[in-house]
């Protein structure tokens, strides 16, 4: 079976919101979300998993109306800020603190974190036997498996960026290949 990770496209910053930073897409956003939808029109994708988080919701949802084809929300490849008060993204972080750097990698390598992640991926593996399906996600979740099929050190981050696709193979014995990373052509002659 394939997996087609999509990073979520660029949100919106959010510096404080009491109730839990959720930002939607800007502009921008909803273009790379159209763009890589597009691109990915041809592919063989039956069934798309989505992040309940609002910017993998509408990256999502221009894929799911090209493909017409069914999409289910999972909770576990949220991205570890869930719930976070607020949301920069990563090309708006100034120069960072030790302790903001301590608490950025404390989130995504938490074992918590992990676990969440790569549970969720083995179930969506192996209720897809065969089968392609796309996962839109995020930076972390998808360096979390990356990290994981290549027996790295989780702190390793490995960067992804906005609706760029990533594709790992998994078998049913359970070996994890990864096939492509970062593939972002589309993104080109956007702004």
């Amino acid at each position: 079976m394939e997996l087609v990770l999509v990073r979520h496209a660029r949100p919106e910053r959010i510096d404080h919101d009491p109730n839990g930073a959720n930002p939607a897409l800007t502009d921008l956003g909803h273009r790379q979300a159209a763009a890589m939808a597009r691109y990915l029109a041809d592919h063989p994708i039956e069934h798309v998993y989505v992040s309940p988080q609002l910017r993998a919701q509408q990256t999502a949802s221009p894929l799911i109306d090209t493909l017409s084809v069914p999409h289910t929300t999972v909770d576990g490849v949220a991205e570890y800020d869930l719930g976070h008060s607020m949301y920069i993204p990563g090309e708006e972080y100034g120069p960072m603190t030790a302790e903001d750097l301590d608490e950025l990698i404390e989130g995504l390598t938490g074992d918590a974190f992990q676990s969440r992640v790569l549970e969720s991926m083995d179930l969506i593996i192996n209720e897809n036997p065969g089968r392609t399906v796309a996962v839109v996600c995020h930076g972390g979740v998808i360096s979390t498996l990356v990290a994981d099929i290549l027996g790295t050190d989780p702190r390793n981050y490995f960067d992804t960026s906005y609706t760029s696709v990533t594709r790992v193979r998994a078998s049913r014995s359970g070996r994890r290949s990864l096939a492509s990373f970062n593939e972002c052509h589309w993104l080109r002659d956007l702004d």
